[in-house]
C-alpha cells in the first residue's frame, strides 16, 4: 500500500456513519472508512437512498475490473442510510447481520446503489439493493443485486 492508499491519519471514528438529511451529495465524515473509499450520498428519504462510489485505479482488482468488496461495501451502505432515512432523526445503533450481494457483471466505471426499505420492524429492517453501472458498449445495467439485514441494537 502507498501513502495515497491509505485513509487519512486521523482520530475519527470510523464505520457507516450517513451525512444527515441535509448533507445529501456530499461524502461521508472525513477520515472514515467510506470517505475514504469515496461513497457519496446522492439522494435519501422515506426509506430509499442512492448512493454512488467512483471507479478509480485503486479500487480495481487484478483483472481491471471494481473489486467486488467496493461492491459489497456500497450495498451495505445504501442499505443502511435508507433505513436511517426512515428513521426521521432517530438515532439507533444499527450493526449489519446479513449482507448477500449477487455480482451480475463486472464494474467499469462509477456504481450507482439504490436501495429500498423492505422491513423495518422494532430489531431488525431489510433493505434491497440493486447497484447500477454503465457497461463498456455506454448502456447503464444492472451489475450486482443484494439484500441487506441491519438488527437495531
Amino acid at each position: 500500500m502507498t501513502g495515497q492508499d491509505r485513509p487519512p491519519e486521523t482520530g475519527a471514528e470510523t464505520g457507516d456513519e450517513e451525512p444527515p438529511p441535509s448533507e445529501r451529495g456530499s461524502s461521508f465524515p472525513e477520515g472514515t472508512f467510506n470517505d475514504w473509499l469515496g461513497l457519496t450520498v446522492e439522494e435519501m428519504g422515506d426509506g430509499r437512498a442512492v448512493l454512488s462510489v467512483a471507479y478509480e485505479e485503486f479500487k480495481q482488482n487484478p483483472d481491471g475490473v471494481m473489486q467486488g468488496g467496493v461492491t459489497a461495501t456500497l450495498t451495505d451502505v445504501a442499505g443502511a442510510v435508507a433505513v436511517r432515512s426512515a428513521l426521521e432523526g432517530e438515532e439507533v445503533p444499527m450493526a449489519t447481520t446479513n449482507l448477500e450481494v449477487n455480482y451480475l457483471r463486472p464494474v467499469t466505471d462509477t456504481a450507482y446503489a439504490t436501495g429500498e426499505l423492505v422491513r423495518l420492524g422494532e430489531a431488525n429492517a431489510v433493505i434491497d439493493v440493486e447497484v447500477e453501472s454503465t457497461a463498456p458498449s455506454g448502456e447503464r445495467k444492472t451489475v450486482a443485486i443484494g439484500t441487506v439485514t441491519y438488527t437495531r441494537q
